[in-house]
């Protein structure tokens, strides 16, 4: 049976785990097209996570059974349009419903949101199924990279 998650700001004594996490699910990757082993720029450095923390809207963390098990980082523009980046969930965690229920949940966080919009590497053989799963649609493809959006309306 699928665990219940919750959503949760992310904390300074969060960062730490946070950034193991972060490095584990990105490094998965490298099983769904990426050339090598890597990440998003920062995404195995706790200071990084720091910077986000203090930048992003907000940085959400994915909660299963008290246990933190991924996180992402929600950026808000003038136009009220959110851009949802550097979503990453523990491999132990891959494909039990969590991402797709963390991120419905945090699409309702924000009713205000006039669009949603994200991008994922275009060699990404997971992320494009599961954003097009959730109604986003590509609108621009560019530099190697998908560019999604869900509009709200």
């Amino acid at each position: 049976m699928p665990r219940e998650i919750e959503l949760i700001p992310a904390r300074e004594e969060n960062l730490e785990a946070l950034t193991e996490i972060c490095v584990r699910a990105f490094h998965t990757d490298v099983d769904c097209g990426a050339p090598e082993v890597g990440g998003p720029p920062g995404y195995d450095s706790v200071e990084h996570q720091r910077r986000m923390l203090e930048r992003a809207h907000e940085y959400l963390t994915i909660v299963a059974d008290g246990k933190i098990v991924g996180g992402f980082l929600v950026f808000r523009s003038a136009d009220d349009a959110f851009y949802v980046c550097q979503i990453f969930l523990d491999p132990s965690c891959h494909r039990q419903g969590m991402g797709t229920r963390a991120m419905e949940r945090m699409l309702a966080r924000y009713p205000e949101a006039t669009a949603w919009r994200t991008d994922t590497p275009a060699w990404n053989t997971r992320t494009r199924p599961f954003y097009e799963k959730l109604g986003f649609r590509v609108y621009k493809e560019e530099d190697g990279l998908l560019h999604f959006e869900r509009p709200t309306a």
